[in-house]
């Protein structure tokens, strides 16, 4: 690994050790809900109320449910110094995030230029040779969906065969479907598999679908 990116890394494990290290509070009962507290307030004004009036004999039920409800009115816990770094490590999480992304979004490009750059017969199909046997348009709308609950995300095929998506960072280009898809569902996809073209009269085709054509084309050619 880089030392630059090994320092920074070590870093990060440092100041999470010492936010680690600071003592935490010992867990308490839960105490009492909002609507007991409540509760405890009514029974303590009749209960003075009753003084006031000089009852001698306060009634045992009130006397009782006082003490039960006092005894489980457990005060909440101080903060702990702890607390505070909350938002930083929220903020961390996010960056990680980010940055596991755009790891996982690099190591395929670079993967994909590299066998791109050996002989013809060792690299699989890619979307400019779609583009260019005409299979494929700059003006065709894409959408990526790998499951139900995943929504649909849109995309575009630019002249270089590379593919613009939409992701939660704005829209980003990438260069393949498979590192796009990737980078914008934050696992392993296989692009050709859950990207589509929208078709002029609204029905879907996946690309993987083009792609046969295209090798079916070209072997018969």
């Amino acid at each position: 690994m880089d030392p630059r990116l090994a320092e920074h890394i070590e870093a990060i494990h440092r100041w999470l050790d010492e936010v680690e290290a600071i003592p935490l509070p010992e867990p308490q009962p839960s105490g009492l809900s909002g609507q007991e507290k409540q509760e405890l307030r009514r029974v303590e004004g009749l209960i003075a109320q009753l003084k006031t009036l000089a009852v001698t004999s306060i009634p045992t039920e009130l006397i009782e449910k006082r003490s039960d409800l006092t005894a489980r009115n457990v005060p909440e816990s101080p903060p702990t110094d702890a607390a505070k770094f909350l938002p930083d490590l929220d903020e961390l999480r996010e960056t990680l995030n980010k940055l596991s992304r755009k790891v996982r979004a690099l190591r395929e490009q670079i993967r994909t230029r590299a066998v791109r750059s050996g002989p013809r017969a060792h690299y699989p199909v890619e979307v400019l040779d779609l583009l260019q046997a005409g299979l494929l348009s700059t003006e065709d709308r894409l959408e990526l969906q790998w499951s139900r609950e995943s929504g649909v995300h849109e995309g575009r095929v630019e002249r270089d065969g590379r593919i613009r998506a939409k992701t939660q960072d704005g829209w980003m280009a990438f260069d393949s479907l498979s590192s796009a898809a990737q980078f914008i569902s934050g696992r392993t996809q296989n692009g050709w598999d859950h990207w589509r073209r929208v078709n002029e009269d609204g029905t879907r085709i996946q690309l993987n679908k083009i792609r046969e054509r295209y090798q079916k084309e070209v072997g018969d050619a």
